[in-house]
């Protein structure tokens, strides 16, 4: 019985790898690395990073608050990973938060994580 598929043989070129894109990709990977040091050592573009940062924080908090104001039920629940915020938590990682009060600039923050996302 035939093949409804026909196949088709490679040819040498589509076998050999294409060492074309990884040049390229490379130095695609290198110029945006420098471009976004260059970007970020900019005193206006880290002020307004800053700003930024600090408007989501707040915006954030203000969030977190309004809704635990508004509903009570969240003691009742289980804890949930503080990155999905679906799945239970199995342990506690760090992160660093931005921060202009601490010498360092940075505090670190514990948040629950369920080891999947």
């Amino acid at each position: 019985m035939p093949s409804k598929v026909d196949f088709i043989p490679l040819s040498e070129s589509s076998l050999r790898p294409r060492r074309d894109t990884d040049e390229l990709s490379a130095k695609r990977r290198g110029y945006n690395r420098a471009y976004m040091r260059a970007w970020r050592a900019d005193p206006r573009h880290q002020l307004r990073e800053r700003a930024n940062r600090e408007r989501a924080y707040y915006e954030r908090k203000l969030r977190e608050a309004l809704r635990d104001a508004a509903s009570l039920d969240r003691i009742l629940r289980p804890a949930v990973c503080g990155l999905c915020g679906k799945l239970p938590p199995v342990a506690e990682i760090v992160r660093l938060r931005v921060c202009d009060r601490v010498r360092g600039g940075y505090v670190a923050v514990r948040v629950p994580y369920c080891g999947q996302c």
